[in-house]
């Protein structure tokens, strides 16, 4: 039996060239990813209930609110975070068709997103828990 959603989809799923994108998996660095075909990738968007989400120029795909509940952060914002693994599109908006990332994206993003990445996160934070340290002590001496 064939979902309603699924004929919205083949209406909307007019473009055809492959995408680039970067693909973040929790605790690794992002990797550019091709996507040969943008229907499957709308199916599994509508299937899985993801969320698009704004980001920065370009649009995070990931996990629902629902689904993210006992996952492993990925990166962290000021008062939020992506849990579980993810990608970065884009979209043009009048079309309503996703789009390759440029290169000067990809670049761009990737250092971003290592920058928030949750383990980097925890990694600047000891650091700069041990250089206070180093300078109470020496206040201290």
């Amino acid at each position: 039996m064939k979902n309603r959603n699924d004929k919205y989809i083949t209406i909307k799923a007019n473009n055809t060239e492959p995408i680039r994108v970067l693909y973040k998996k929790v605790g690794e660095v992002p990797k550019v990813m091709i996507i040969d075909n943008l229907f499957k990738l709308k199916r599994f968007i509508v299937q899985r209930n993801l969320d698009i989400i704004p980001y920065q120029t370009a649009y995070i795909i990931c996990n629902n609110k629902e689904l993210m509940k006992n996952m492993t952060p990925n990166i962290v914002f000021s008062f939020n975070s992506i849990k579980g693994d993810f990608i970065l599109v884009n979209i043009d908006k009048n079309k309503r068709e996703f789009k390759s990332l440029t290169q000067e994206d990809i670049t761009w993003y990737a250092s971003d997103l290592m920058n928030k990445s949750f383990n980097n996160i925890d990694i600047i934070k000891i650091s700069l828990e041990n250089i206070l340290s180093k300078k109470r002590r020496r206040k201290n001496e």
